[in-house]
């Protein structure tokens, strides 16, 4: 009779299965946080990294607040959360951040991990202008969040899972609130608004 594989040598043959959830995140709020726990419960996920980027190559025109503050602000957010981590890959390079680039840095580095890129249905839209798409698709799977009612399609050659989810918080309105020297601010956490008023060049 062939004997079973013990538990523990199952657990060590298991690839870490590893959200990515790239963004500026200025500021990150609760909503990040919402739907960063919703992708890793739906696609059953061992961790979620949060990857904050330099600056997006989408958003050349409005660079995004200094990456210090941020990096600190995600810190501070995910502090209670045993499952998440700020990964800094994007930050530590000048000018914009690609995908493809950041996840074949990613995968040298961690060569044993299974990879779930995360992003929206708009983004999901637009994936194939993105700079080598397909590069990015031979190392993740993608783990599409859409709104209530958004309709995504499987598209060829790309790897997806469809979670639906939304969250009302705005990283806008949050700066928005905090220019107008607002001190209770829904959805952001008390903590990392107090490491933003005291942080020059936060907005």
């Amino acid at each position: 009779m062939k004997e079973g594989k013990d538990p523990e040598e199952v657990s060590v043959l298991r690839r870490k299965r590893i959200g990515i959830f790239g963004g500026s995140f200025d500021p990150v709020h609760e909503g990040h946080i919402y739907l960063a726990a919703l992708a890793k419960a739906e696609a059953d996920l061992d961790e979620i990294w949060f990857l904050p980027c330099q600056i997006s190559p989408h958003k050349l025109a409005t660079p995004p607040s200094s990456a210090q503050v941020r990096v600190e602000a995600l810190n501070l957010a995910i502090r209670d959360l045993p499952w998440a981590r700020v990964d800094q890959t994007e930050v530590e390079i000048d000018g914009p951040s690609y995908s493809y680039l950041t996840l074949q840095k990613l995968n040298k580095k961690f060569p044993n991990h299974e990879w779930f890129w995360i992003m929206g249905g708009d983004q999901w839209k637009m994936l194939p202008k993105w700079m080598h798409p397909q590069k990015l698709a031979e190392l993740a799977s993608f783990i599409v969040m859409v709104r209530n009612g958004q309709a995504v399609y499987p598209m060829p050659g790309y790897r997806m899972q469809v979670v639906a989810g939304e969250h009302p918080a705005s990283a806008t309105s949050i700066r928005q609130a905090l220019a107008k020297g607002e001190q209770e601010i829904p959805y952001l956490d008390p903590e990392v608004g107090r490491l933003l008023r005291s942080s020059k060049g936060n907005l």
